[in-house]
């Protein structure tokens, strides 16, 4: 069928991508471009779309180089006429000019990137839901996000997902690595984007859950698929910090984060872009089999933050790591930069309580359970009132008080600690 309307027939003259509109560049006829111009401008502003049309191709025609703003209104006034329509052929072939539309300012203006996205978003719009478009759609994206990287406008990402999950779904025509490399492309931007802050920030947060959800719709990423399709690379490239994310997170997400090969990723990431978050996980997956790494992250996380509750936690994680004098020495420090951390004085407490057989001496049971007694001390400032109970049962009797020579409310050192506290009975 003959389409009414010409612009398909129109001679796209080649011009520098240099080339820029920014100023009024008349033609010969100048008057007659100049009419024109009005009678175009004031259909649009009137939302006349159809009358906008005639006069404003004369100009595309005849003076494509006028301004960017023949291109601007051109594609108000396809988008125009395509919202008018219900007519599917109709509408077809306003598509198609609304893609010359961008293609002519592409050639006479240059500004490649920007049109190049709009482009794309606005044949998404048209044609996602056509079978036959949809490799020419997914074209589309590739090309935007090739020439414009992390400065892809923020709309675009999960049309670009959801474009691929359409072209895996009804056309088949996508591998999961091909998969994964656009879903790569399109998170580097989203977190570059968040990363750089702005209004969209809280949007583009929704946006990561909505692509992570679009992706695990066409590849079951489980720890399988990363074991058989990514380890492979990653033994290949070992510091190739784009794969070892992917590794961390969908084996973060799979739940097998006791698999060597999620530290081995999370360590590349560390190493690269260190993080408190990810120096205080590490260390505490090599808590129990390696306390000289885990050592290392819990002070490498100590020297990544300067807030006072992060710094508590890593001194209390190092402190577990020792024993003796050297834990409490961690625990109070601990207190000294959060005196607020209960955490801290349940770390002291559970420490002394579970040092009675190293600490008796076998002579004085009094003295000997001193540590349940100095245990229920750090207990009842952290509001431990189970482990309270527990230490009270551990207390020394009434008659072990009379026996060896003591007094309840006496004050007793608890050598081991170097610490004193107060005799009290459990009955």
């Amino acid at each position: 069928m003959k389409r009414i309307f010409l612009l398909a027939a129109i001679c796209l003259q080649t011009y520098m991508l240099q080339a820029q509109c920014n100023d009024w560049n008349w033609p010969e006829d100048k008057a007659k471009a100049e009419e024109k111009n009005v009678l175009y401008t004031d259909a649009v502003r009137n939302d006349n779309f159809t009358a906008a049309q005639k006069p404003h191709m004369w100009l595309l025609q005849n003076a494509p180089k006028l301004n960017t703003s023949i291109y601007i209104n051109g594609e108000k006034i396809y988008k125009g006429l395509i919202d008018a329509t219900d007519d599917e052929t109709r509408k077809a072939a306003l598509v198609d000019s609304l893609m010359l539309i961008y293609d002519m300012r592409i050639e006479n203006c240059g500004e490649e990137a920007e049109v190049t996205a709009r482009k794309a978003y606005q044949f998404y719009v048209y044609n996602i839901r056509q079978k036959d478009k949809l490799k020419e759609v997914l074209t589309h994206f590739d090309k935007a996000y090739e020439l414009n990287g992390n400065d892809i406008p923020y709309y675009m990402h999960v049309p670009y997902m959801s474009a691929v999950v359409y072209n895996k779904k009804y056309l088949d025509n996508l591998t999961d690595m091909e998969i994964l490399e656009r879903y790569d492309k399109i998170m580097e931007a989203v977190d570059f984007q968040i990363n750089e802050g702005g209004k969209y920030v809280d949007k583009l947060e929704d946006y990561k859950s909505k692509i992570d959800g679009l992706l695990v719709s066409v590849i079951d990423v489980d720890c399988d698929f990363v074991r058989a399709n990514l380890a492979p690379k990653f033994k290949e490239n070992p510091t190739d910090l784009k794969l070892a994310k992917k590794i961390f997170a969908f084996m973060l997400n799979g739940k097998c984060t006791d698999d060597p090969l999620w530290l081995e990723a999370g360590q590349v990431i560390q190493e690269k872009e260190p993080t408190y978050g990810l120096a205080k996980n590490l260390g505490i997956k090599f808590k129990d089999s390696d306390k000289t790494k885990a050592e290392k992250y819990f002070n490498l996380a100590l020297s990544l933050t300067e807030d006072p509750s992060q710094k508590s936690d890593m001194y209390i994680q190092l402190g577990s790591l020792k024993s003796g004098g050297a834990a409490l020495e961690l625990y109070q420090k601990a207190l000294s930069v959060d005196p607020n951390n209960k955490d801290a004085y349940n770390a002291m407490g559970y420490a002394i309580s579970q040092s009675y057989n190293s600490c008796k001496q076998g002579k004085d049971p009094v003295e000997d359970r001193g540590v349940f007694l100095l245990a229920y001390d750090f207990f009842s400032q952290a509001g431990n009132s189970r482990m309270m109970n527990s230490m009270k049962e551990q207390f020394p009797s009434t008659e072990e008080i009379f026996t060896f020579n003591h007094e309840k409310g006496q004050k007793i050192t608890v050598d081991c600690w170097g610490r004193s506290t107060t005799i009290r009975s459990r009955d």
